[in-house]
């Protein structure tokens, strides 16, 4: 009569066992999905917080913002240039202005 209310360990167990390790799987696979967004939101902060519009890792490039960046480094190329010259010209200046003090 103890033993009327215990059922028997082994078809429990096994039914146990293997609810136990499908259950199992079942939160590592939820675990790995978990920490693969965790990471991916992770890099995505990462990115933004950096400011750094190329390094992102959906960014799609505006045409405009090239046309833009096209536009800038001629015009940087413009001013080097420019720069160039009129150093050019201050040292003529300055050689010629000593040319006139020792003619004179």
């Amino acid at each position: 009569m103890l033993n009327a209310g215990r059922e028997t360990s082994s078809p429990g167990t096994e039914l146990s066992e293997n609810q136990a390790k499908k259950e199992k799987e079942k939160l590592i696979k939820e675990l790995q999905l978990i920490t693969e967004e965790r990471n991916d939101l992770r890099d995505r902060l990462r990115f933004l917080t950096e400011r750094s519009m190329k390094n992102r890792p959906h960014f799609r490039p505006n045409p405009y913002y090239e046309d833009l960046e096209r536009m800038e480094e001629a015009v940087m190329s413009i001013l080097h240039n420019l720069e160039m010259e009129n150093t050019e010209v201050h040292e003529n200046n300055h050689k010629l202005k000593k040319e006139i003090t020792f003619s004179r």
